[in-house]
């Protein structure tokens, strides 16, 4: 009867992950048709630079990581096969890779609203590596454990991990970290801007889209550390796609409503100036514009503001 159970809760937990990594496929692939217009007109279209190429790897690694993970579900390896190691090796390389290139190109974006001091951006920099480094170290440690025993007559197919260190929830939690140090650095600014009396659209969402999304990335890890130390380790992988999903769809967001808003906003069709009030003093340089228009140096009462549309 015990045996019983333990198969049916083993069970439950690998369908329920399976159900989960569904979903999130579904997310990334409905995300990507409702703004594949957007992201023509403001990456395609654009001319080839670091952001751009980090736009993509970020993107559509996720696409390859979903295929091998639904490939990964439908597979039954026989004893002795090395497929599933080998493809979940993959896959964590990807997860943890395209999530870095997301939270560099937010960074690049936070270090923006600060106008780009080279410090700032020295010292980001550095924070990146520091974090990322020790991320790539306890995955690598993680994958060294990690195990796919065969399971004779298992009233499932696919590929389930059955052992593996449970030290990558470390992984989680520099991640949440570093976002946390993220959202921090874009309240400052915001909350001047607000004191000041900033009131144009364009500003509005910088700040709106950075704490909004910094917010959600922070539940995100917290939620996926309470999973990994709490829940049997069957479910211990339960919510790793839906954050690299989810991830990659706050970031692009970012990145396209950046693009949208400086070809609607930035000029006035009337007098070509920059729709900004007085007192907005935020720097935002998109990652490359539709439209490469020269720099603009625009002087008001209470602001001087360089508005730039590529780089």
């Amino acid at each position: 009867m015990d045996e019983a159970a333990t198969s049916n809760d083993v069970f439950f937990a690998r369908k329920t992950v399976s159900y989960m990594n569904v979903a999130s496929a579904c997310i990334m692939f409905y995300e990507h048709i409702i703004t594949l217009d957007e992201e023509f007109m403001s990456i395609w279209q654009a001319r080839w630079t670091v952001s751009k190429v980090l736009y993509i790897l970020m993107k559509y690694s996720g696409f390859v990581q979903v295929g091998i993970i639904l490939w990964q579900q439908t597979y039954e390896p026989a004893p002795g096969d090395t497929s599933c190691l080998v493809s979940f090796h993959i896959t964590a390389w990807l997860i943890v890779i395209s999530i870095g290139v997301g939270e560099l190109l937010l960074s690049v974006r936070t270090w923006a609203v600060w106008k780009k001091p080279r410090l700032m951006g020295g010292l980001l920099l550095l924070f990146w590596l520091a974090a990322w480094g020790a991320i790539f170290a306890i995955l690598a440690i993680f994958l060294q454990t990690v195990r796919f025993d065969h399971v004779p007559n298992a009233p499932f197919t696919g590929c389930f991990i059955t052992f593996g260190n449970p030290i990558f929830f470390l992984d989680w939690l520099i991640l949440l970290v570093y976002d946390t140090v993220m959202l921090v650095l874009i309240l400052i600014p915001a909350y001047k801007a607000y004191k000041a009396g900033g009131s144009s659209q364009f500003v509005r969402a910088v700040y709106k889209d950075g704490i909004i999304y910094y917010v959600y990335l922070f539940a995100l890890s917290a939620l996926n550390i309470l999973v990994v130390v709490k829940l049997p380790f069957d479910l211990s992988t339960l919510l790793t796609q839906m954050e690299r999903v989810l991830h990659a769809v706050l970031t692009g967001r970012v990145v396209l409503h950046i693009h949208s808003l400086s070809r609607s906003n930035e000029y006035d069709s009337v007098t070509s100036a920059p729709r900004l009030s007085n007192n907005d003093h935020v720097v935002m340089v998109p990652v490359s514009s539709t439209y490469r228009r020269k720099s603009l140096h625009v002087q008001g009462p209470q602001t001087s503001i360089h508005v730039k549309t590529e780089y």
